[in-house]
């Protein structure tokens, strides 16, 4: 099933993306005339063949000039390979301010280059194809995000197109799998492999000081107001995953009515929220305002999480926005950067705490 870009993010609350992505342009007005890149392709790697649901992408050599679709964890993955893109998308929820993150601008710097070195585009409700057709770039990489056989067809006049794994949806793709779609696309699957072992051995390192992690039953999503509903993302989903990689597992409830579902999140009505335990629970919220409000609310308050101060309200959006657009490069950021290890630990405890 396609799932256009805005209904990804109305069903994830992110209703105040659209008005971000109004404007298109080229950042800086600064081009590349290439990808810098420091993972070497193997030797015999290429030609090769990337297969994807919506057909083959034949590389017969390593590109030189990638440009990237979809702002989130693509472009991170090139980085941390020590790739800099020739084009990247600029970033529109979540950013700094220059419209793109810490982490990512942290990177450019430890590589001795800057965002001025990159042409940055804005995508509004889609791929920025006039932008990327005067890029020219060798290739398109769009593993994570909206894609639909239009707009892979609408990409591939432009330049061959690595999209997510076949059989793989496209908001489900992890940032392992990016990672490794980067290392096919480069000829450097090892490289890959060492990208993604090294990041897993740093983020195991800084959970093993929270033992009570591991084991956890957790929830994350969000709450809609409005609606009275709680929207709880699913194994599918980037967040899950991520808080998976801590040691913690998903939440009984989230799993046994996630099975049939079709989307990366499910809708929990107010009604049945007394049922849904787990012994922590993180939130984004858009507004912290918000957070009083559904404290407050009676229908929330029935929520076992809210009862036992398990659960966490996450309104600095910079973090939200690591830890939703995971990659080595956001992950590793969030637990150097911020307390976020510590805040799971604690909610835990009060969790379990109060059984």
């Amino acid at each position: 099933m396609t799932i256009s870009r805005g209904t990804f993010l109305k069903g994830a609350s992110f209703t105040a993306l659209a008005g971000l992505l109004a404007a298109c342009s080229t950042g800086n007005g600064s081009s590349t005339s290439g990808s810098t890149t420091t993972a070497s392709a193997e030797a015999g790697a290429f030609p090769i063949t990337i297969t994807s649901d919506y057909g083959d992408t034949v590389l017969k050599q390593a590109p030189t000039k990638i440009a990237v679709v979809n702002a989130w964890k693509n472009a991170d993955a090139l980085l941390a390979l020590g790739v800099v893109p020739a084009g990247i998308p600029k970033v529109s929820w979540g950013q700094n301010s220059n419209d793109s993150t810490d982490w990512f601008d942290a990177k450019l710097k430890e590589m001795g280059k800057s965002l001025n070195d990159i042409t940055r585009y804005a995508e509004a409700d889609g791929p920025a194809y006039q932008e990327l057709a005067k890029l020219a770039p060798d290739v398109i990489f769009a593993p994570y995000g909206n894609m639909s056989a239009e707009i892979y067809k609408k990409l591939s006049d432009i330049a061959p197109v690595v999209t997510a794994p076949k059989g793989v949806g496209m908001f489900e793709v992890s940032w392992q799998q990016v990672v490794e779609q980067a290392g096919k696309m480069l000829g450097a699957p090892s490289a890959a492999t060492k990208l993604i072992d090294e990041t897993t051995k740093q983020l195991k390192e800084a959970t093993s000081k929270y033992s009570n992690l591991a084991g956890a039953s957790f929830i994350a999503g969000y709450f809609d107001v409005e609606k009275k509903t709680l929207g709880a993302y699913t194994a599918k989903d980037s967040r899950p995953q991520t808080f998976t990689d801590w040691g913690m597992v998903e939440a009984p409830y989230v799993t046994e009515h996630s099975k049939d579902a079709q989307s990366v999140f499910l809708s929990i009505s107010s009604e049945v929220l007394d049922q849904v335990e787990c012994d922590v629970l993180w939130a984004w919220v858009n507004d912290p305002a918000d957070v009083e409000k559904i404290k407050s609310d009676p229908l929330f308050a029935a929520l076992p999480a809210l009862k036992k101060n398990a659960a966490i309200f996450e309104s600095d959006k910079h973090l939200g926005l690591a830890l939703s657009a995971a990659s080595p490069l956001s992950l590793t950021w969030a637990v150097k950067n911020s307390s976020i290890l510590e805040k799971f630990s604690t909610a835990i405890k009060n969790g379990k705490g109060s059984k």
